[in-house]
């Protein structure tokens, strides 16, 4: 992956929860080697296969990499860990107690200008991926965002319908929170009706 993982986590026990952000971090750096290794991941070859089968987008195992690495992150931490957040990436993991109401903003770049953000969303748990693509690579700006339970399925969904397109994914979502940004504006599931705040001039 070639990408650190930045970690804040809170808990009780200090020393235990030092120990644990150590053993994450040394969990993202074996998959590097395995990857580099080429050793398969049943995880990965699983996920990439049901890809496949429901829209025909075969991704690559690498591109894959950084939400795997979160999971395995986040499986460290649990039981030490009230809560943490995690980053690999740019793609963002949020582990809390559910009974606890907290959550993240998360800001969504700019396709056009990436120092800039076309909206907020509210994270309140699992993990956000944005795929994006400025208008120097193709001609076209378009991002694709999709908030998951875990890293994984939040990383390979975002690639596959960042590759189908806006209209197409906002219509086989399947089950997934997708906030989409193209030339037809920012939209969005509806079940994220209130968790996506978006500046007035750019709201559809």
């Amino acid at each position: 992956m070639g990408t650190m993982m930045s970690a804040a986590a809170w808990g009780v026990d200090s020393a235990r929860l030092a120990r644990a952000l150590e053993a994450a971090r040394d969990s993202v750096d074996r998959i590097d080697s395995l990857l580099q290794r080429r050793v398969r991941i049943a995880a990965l070859d699983s996920l990439r296969a049901d890809i496949r089968h429901r829209t025909g987008i075969v991704l690559v195992v690498e591109s894959l990499a950084a939400g795997y690495a979160l999971d395995r992150a986040a499986l460290a931490l649990a039981g030490i860990a009230d809560s943490a957040l995690l980053d690999v990436g740019g793609q963002y993991l949020w582990i809390g107690p559910a009974a606890r109401s907290t959550s993240r903003s998360v800001g969504i770049p700019d396709p056009d200008n990436s120092l800039r953000t076309v909206a907020h969303i509210e994270l309140r748990g699992g993990s956000v991926r944005t795929k994006s693509e400025s208008p120097e690579t193709h001609g076209r700006a378009r991002s694709v965002t999709v908030l998951a339970p875990d890293g994984l399925t939040a990383n390979a969904w975002s690639a596959a319908f960042f590759l189908l397109g806006c209209d197409s994914a906002l219509a086989a979502t399947q089950r997934l929170s997708v906030v989409c940004a193209d030339s037809a504006g920012i939209r969005w599931t509806t079940d994220l009706e209130k968790r996506v705040v978006v500046p007035t001039a750019r709201a559809p």
